[in-house]
């Protein structure tokens, strides 16, 4: 026995030590409730807020008074016995009793209409007026809507109550009197007013004097303290901690919510109330607890007056008091003989749960884990608002870039115009609903006006819709700026306002799934919930179109302007370097890689929609609940990592793939361009149908194995997802015991709404892998195409005439590195006038096809010099002199000349002299057709020579698919007229029956030039 009193006396040693300062009529407590005494209450003041707090225990007729935390934060003064608190609501069984006490004395019954005692009020219902009596505002039955809060005016004049019951002398009810229960504090004041007029005094001085001071409360007072050192100072939660808050005086609302009073005085009310402390007043307090079961129920209680009712089986009478700085909470059960009361200086909703839970304890009974703090505003308002900010420094920083950029010129002045105007105007219409949104809040959250409901919201709010302006205000003045400054670069103008609307569309997002989970035994009017909520459907969807609709020329420009960028540097290489790029590369670079750029730029900005939207819906479940959202995260991150890991692994196979590309594109071109020489021997068909087939099946297979890897991977993303949402139905509850049913169930539908988002974070991964094989080829691509020619440039005029063309000591050689040998030609020297045509022979191989790539500038030689008419030419300039026809020749369906639709009579005449006039036709400068014979594909190539008019022509076995006849007229007649034309013509032919037509006759032998009749002389 002596030991139990020893562990008593050490643990109320500790508690005075540390959980502040007791003091009891009687110390023993039964150990659970101790324990979270000791534990559990200064963790959830820090939870909830709650600067100071005053708790008082009652049981067994004896109560027990516990300070904790600070009365005065700034100045380090602590809760201490004396220290006052307004009671909030809690203040209505005091208006209730001085009802009562009134109708004892027969000066009012409670079944009176308020107009017997009210003149000039007259509420309507429906359009009808009503009588409302005083029991009906008691029991708050009357009718008028709990919104009228907001009509309290702020004042401390001695009319300011009847000024606050004028607000409402006409008032619409919401439902005819007596019919339904709905909370309305104004309900209080009507009935204090009546209680002056009644009583011939002013409300506060009959409560004091009647009431307050015939119970013997001595520190307790209405509407003002004795002692304003003695009164706590009141805070209001904001930003997630208590904030000192001097809120507006209400003394028309004191009835309703402004007794002050102390720990000991609300002990002693609270025994009173329970019967243990007796008085002349006792049987009426026993009546202000009859409920009224009149009407139907709420929240699982019947409504008495100043006090409810609890439906739990338990008798448990209680009220709760909700101040804007103070809040408190009292409760009891006569039948266990148990009561608890507390009063804090702070808004916060954990005052009442304490008290619950406290009380709970007493009555061996379990916690509950569903009481609703009605906290999470401040949480909510907190996130949109870091939101908010995030969002505003994103618009400074691009605002700060763009004037960087006008200052290095990057960024130009557009100057006014009629389209800038429309565009603004547009736009500001636009935000009207969104700022209409706004103007709505009050009405829509609480039915209040701006002026009440920055009373009664946390800190936060009003720094919410502070940022919520500024934000509209900055992105439409960032709007404006951009359409008079733009950004020299496309793509840096447009990534902005893609970005911009994306993280519209994501915070829209977030909203609508935050609306849809709020709205549960919302209080909020419907049809506020569904403007609200098409609003923001409004806001996303146009946000997603603007940047899908952006994003589909977006990713088409880079695209285009990556093509362009491998073609330019594809037509600004040498033919000579060009001959060496593998076709194959050239066709997948272009096609396929730049499409996975372009595709990836969607693929970018929807990954930053999608990770916007997951950390503001992660904000938002730190809101609920801190450490499981913490939890939720690290889970998810780990599940990133190791899909991360897995997707890695298919890298490999992608670069497998793409190689498997290249080859199968090499070959099937190889069967566009060889299709006539395969289809000459069947064995030979059938062997490249094999190697094209194998090389589809390599590519097949590459490409599955790495998809195949790849949905190994999402699967692991995705049973990961699954597992999580088992994790926080199942293990949440049991690790964080704490958390409410809803809570969970709220973090289920995000999580769920969540997995699109995740997903699209995690499949984004091979994306961005194959992004990069295709980025890093494309790049590689371009820096092995050697870039000799500059495009563009404004040409060096060519000369009028070509008197002569001379070839001095021309040299030029292959290497093949891999044989280690080489073949070369020349040195070659020799000169030809205008007028004079030059004929080539020489078996296959000799070097005719070399020289006449290296004579014609394609080719560009190792050493020797090109002059015409006795002047140096440049190997890049020196084709611009020739006409040529190679074999094999290539004809373009487009003729590609200087002012064709000015040459239609030339054309005509050459498809006429040409053989073709009723083959092909000109249209537009685009041949009709190009379905040709080989001979009659080379003389419409003969006819882009006649067309260009060059001063020298190189034909390369023109004759060779010529029939007879037009072979001989081609000698014998067209090459003649190129000669009296003045041209110097380039023949290599094996015709030796029109040798004759040549002026000299050289034969190509080994790479060396020789005149051929040299030759024959030497043999």
């Amino acid at each position: 026995m002596k030991m139990i009193y020893l562990k008593s006396f050490v643990s109320c040693l500790l508690l005075f030590l540390f959980s502040g300062q007791v003091y009891s009529k009687n110390p023993q407590l039964p150990g659970n409730v101790q324990n979270y005494i000791d534990n559990e209450v200064p963790k959830l003041m820090k939870k909830g807020g709650i600067p100071g707090l005053s708790l008082i225990i009652l049981k067994d007729g004896q109560y027990r008074i516990m300070n904790y935390g600070y009365a005065d934060v700034a100045q380090n003064q602590k809760v201490k016995l004396g220290t006052l608190f307004q009671l909030g609501s809690c203040s209505k069984a005091f208006t209730a009793l001085a009802v009562l006490k009134l109708e004892r004395e027969h000066k009012l019954s409670l079944n009176d209409d308020i107009s017997a005692y009210i003149s000039w009020m007259h509420p309507t219902y429906k359009g009808k007026t009503v009588n409302i009596k005083i029991s009906q505002l008691l029991h708050h039955t009357s009718g008028i809507s709990w919104k009228t809060i907001s009509k309290i005016p702020q004042s401390d004049e001695p009319d300011a109550l009847q000024k606050n019951i004028l607000q409402i002398a006409d008032i619409k009810l919401e439902h005819l009197p007596g019919k339904k229960f709905e909370y309305a504090t104004i309900n209080y004041d009507v009935l204090a007013l009546i209680i002056a007029k009644v009583s011939g005094q002013s409300f506060e001085e009959y409560l004091q004097k009647n009431i307050l001071d015939h119970l013997d409360l001595k520190n307790t007072t209405i509407g003002k303290p004795k002692q304003f050192s003695a009164l706590a100072k009141g805070y209001k939660v904001g930003f997630f901690e208590p904030r000192e808050y001097l809120a507006p005086v209400f003394k028309g609302n004191n009835a309703a919510g402004y007794v002050i009073s102390d720990a000991e005085d609300i002990a002693r009310w609270l025994m009173f109330q329970m019967g243990l402390v007796k008085s002349d007043l006792s049987d009426l307090a026993k009546d202000t607890q009859k409920a009224d079961e009149g009407v139907a129920p709420q929240n699982s209680s019947f409504y008495a007056m100043g006090w409810e009712r609890s439906l739990n089986g338990r008798n448990e009478i209680y009220h709760g008091g909700l101040n804007p700085n103070y809040t408190s909470f009292i409760a009891f059960r006569p039948d266990q003989r148990i009561g608890i009361a507390l009063l804090a200086n702070s808004n916060s909703g954990y005052t009442e749960m304490i008290g619950h839970d406290i009380l709970d304890l007493l009555g061996n009974e379990p916690v509950s884990k569903n009481f609703q703090t009605d906290d999470k505003n401040d949480a909510a308002y907190s996130v949109i608002c870091l939101i908010l900010v995030i969002y505003m420094l994103t618009l400074l920083s691009y605002f700060i870039y763009l004037i960087i950029g006008i200052r290095k010129k990057e960024v130009q002045f557009s100057g006014f115009s009629f389209h800038i105007i429309k565009r603004t105007g547009i736009v500001l219409v636009l935000l009207l609903p969104a700022l209409l949104g706004i103007y709505l809040l009050p009405e829509a959250l609480a039915g209040f006006t701006w002026k009440a409901i920055y009373v009664w919201s946390p800190v936060s709010f009003a720094y919410l819709i502070g940022c919520f302006l500024v934000a509209i205000g900055m992105s439409f003045s960032l709007y404006v700026f951009n359409l008079f400054f733009i950004e020299n670069n496309k793509y840096k103008r447009i990534v902005p306002s893609i970005l911009l609307m994306s993280i519209i569309s994501g915070l829209s997002n977030i909203i609508i799934i935050i609306l849809i989970t709020s709205s549960v035994n919302s209080t909020i009017d419907v049809k506020y919930l569904l403007f609200y909520y098409f609003l923001t459907m409004l806001l996303y969807l146009g946000g997603r179109k603007y940047v899908q609709l952006n994003l589909i020329k977006y990713a088409n420009d880079i695209i285009y302007d990556l093509r362009n960028q491998l073609i330019t540097k594809i037509f600004s290489t040498s033919f000579q370097r060009f001959e060496k790029l593998d076709r194959g590369r050239i066709y997948a670079t272009t096609s396929d890689d730049v499409n996975a750029i372009g595709q990836a730029s969607n693929m970018l900005i929807n990954l930053f929609t999608s990770l916007f939207t997951a950390i503001a819906a992660f904000l938002y479940l730190g809101s609920i609940a801190l450490w499981p959202a913490v939890l939720t995260a690290l889970v998810i991150l780990i599940i990133g990592g190791l899909y991360n890991y897995v997707v890695r692994s298919t890298n490999l196979y992608f670069e497998k793939a793409r190689d498997a590309q290249n080859v199968f594109m090499s070959l099937i071109n190889g069967m566009i361009d060889g299709f006539k020489e395969l289809s000459l021997h069947q064995y030979k068909k059938e062997e490249y149908k094999k190697d094209v087939g194998q090389s589809a099946y390599v590519l097949k297979t590459t490409v599955s194995t790495a998809d195949k890897r790849f949905v190994n991977a999402f699967l692991v993303g995705e049973s990961s997802l699954i597992l999580l949402l088992g994790l926080i139905a199942f293990a949440v509850p049991k690790l964080f015991p704490q958390i409410s049913n809803s809570a969970v169930l709220s973090f289920i539908i995000i999580l769920l709404y969540l997995v699109g988002p995740v997903n699209n974070i995690l499949s984004s991964v091979p994306s961005i892998l194959r992004l990069r094989v295709s980025w890093k080829r494309i790049q590689t691509f371009l820096a092995e195409i050697p870039a000799t020619i500059e495009l563009g440039y404004k040409q060096q005029q060519l000369l009028e005439k070509v008197e002569s063309f001379e070839v001095k000591d021309l040299a030029f050689s292959y290497e093949n590195k891999e044989l280690d040998s080489f073949f070369s030609i020349g040195p070659i020297s020799f000169q030809m006038n205008s007028g004079e045509i030059l004929f080539i022979v020489g078996g296959n191989g000799s070097g005719k096809t070399t020289f006449a790539k290296v004579l014609t500038g394609l080719y560009v030689q190792d050493s020797g010099e090109f002059l015409i008419n006795g002047s140096k030419v440049k190997n890049s300039q020196l084709s611009e002199y020739f006409s040529a026809v190679f074999n094999p020749s290539f004809l373009f369906e487009k003729i590609y000349i200087r002012e064709v639709e000015d040459k239609s009579a030339q054309i005509e005449h050459y498809l006429d002299l040409l053989q073709l006039k009723d083959i092909v036709s000109v249209q537009d400068g685009l041949y009709n057709t190009i379905r040709l014979s080989s001979g009659q594909r080379k003389r419409l190539s003969l006819l882009q020579c006649y067309l260009e008019d060059s001063p020298i022509y190189l034909f390369d076995e023109w004759a060779a698919d010529q029939d007879p006849e037009f072979r001989n007229f081609f000698y014998r007649t067209l090459l003649p007229d190129m000669r009296k034309a003045g041209k110097i013509i380039i023949t290599i032919t094996h015709d030796d029956r029109y040798f004759d037509v040549a002026d000299r006759l050289f034969k190509m032998n080994n790479g060396k030039l020789e005149l051929y009749d040299k030759l024959r002389l030497v043999e």
